[in-house]
């Protein structure tokens, strides 16, 4: 076939998974079944304490490469670990619970390997929803079903700066491209720009989108190309329920301003940041005016994750002054 002449890249589906033994034997059947090579499946499992890695060892695929962390991670930090061990020069993500559709690598590669400038593809993608009565699934389904549309027009291959202005004018509110299951990224884009923030939790994908959109195109292909499962235990609904991320947007912005092109070049968001600030400090002081002692975030967790911002925020203040001393 011309295609198998036109790609050559190895492309690396990285599953980083923790207690999906319920859902993993799909994804990966999912990911091998794609019509794309040369392929590696590289599972990083982060101290699972189910059978996850039971199942994903039953494989016998020599295409799969299977981790298993000594200790637990945390979700982001395990997906920059996949990106550190993957061998592809393109990296797809596949969450344990999501599914990719057969032709799904094929045509994000196909699209990347095509225009060098871009640095990552994204598609939109079903939505799979465990009990399709539940109403908070039913509510999510509803205001996150479709997210390219915010952008009002999309091309196969997109100026990435363009995109991010959009964003940028609708203050970075929520994501519009989608989970990373949806997206394949070029690898070293993805160590020129930084891996994953850390700070960050359950929106480090999107920050992670607009980071990429700033430096590098952008390419898009409209069809569903994967499926994203909801349910009671998945991190989108986990978060739904615990909003334990309350300082997530802070810390986006913070990230931004870190890359001294974006800080010089985009000066709103700085605005936005301390604006953000503000906001949050109201929130607080009316928590602290009237605690709730069943509320699912508490003012000491508040308390603390606001001094930890406050002292990273010292720490990298400090370090770019010494870095310009030396200079």
């Amino acid at each position: 076939m011309w295609y198998d002449e036109f790609v050559t890249s190895l492309v690396s589906i990285c599953i980083p998974s923790y207690n999906g033994a319920s859902w993993i034997e799909e994804a990966l059947r999912s990911a091998l079944a794609q019509t794309y090579q040369p392929l590696e499946v590289l599972v990083v499992d982060d101290a699972s304490t189910d059978h996850t890695l039971r199942v994903v060892r039953s494989f016998r695929d020599p295409r799969i490469r299977v981790v298993a962390n000594e200790r637990n991670l945390g979700l982001v930090r395990n997906r920059n670990r996949c990106v550190r061990l993957s061998r592809g020069s393109l990296v797809k993500f596949l969450f344990q619970d999501d599914l990719l559709y057969s032709t799904c690598v094929e045509k994000m590669a196909r699209l990347l390997e095509g225009h060098d400038r871009v640095g990552m593809v994204f598609a939109p993608r079903d939505i799979l929803l465990e009990n399709p009565k539940d109403p908070t699934a039913i509510a999510w389904r509803e205001t996150y079903g479709i997210l390219h549309t915010k952008f009002a027009h999309l091309s196969q291959v997109n100026r990435g700066m363009d995109l991010f202005n959009l964003w940028l004018a609708n203050d970075f509110q929520g994501n519009w491209v989608g989970e990373p299951s949806s997206v394949m990224l070029r690898k070293a884009c993805l160590e020129r720009v930084g891996l994953f923030n850390t700070r960050m939790g359950l929106c480090s994908d999107y920050e992670m989108w607009i980071r990429m959109m700033y430096f590098y195109d952008a390419g898009f292909i409209d069809e569903p190309l994967s499926a994203f499962r909801f349910h009671s235990t998945s991190a989108s609904s986990v978060n739904v329920k615990q909003n334990r991320y309350w300082l997530e947007r802070l810390w986006l912005l913070e990230g931004l301003l870190q890359h001294r092109e974006i800080r010089e070049s985009h000066p709103r968001i700085k605005l936005l940041r301390d604006l953000e600030i503000k906001d949050r400090m109201s929130i607080l002081r009316q928590r602290i005016a009237r605690v709730k002692p069943n509320s699912s975030i508490s003012v000491q967790f508040m308390l603390r994750s606001l001094a930890d911002y406050y002292c990273t925020r010292i720490l990298h203040s400090l370090t770019h002054r010494a870095g310009s001393v030396h200079a």
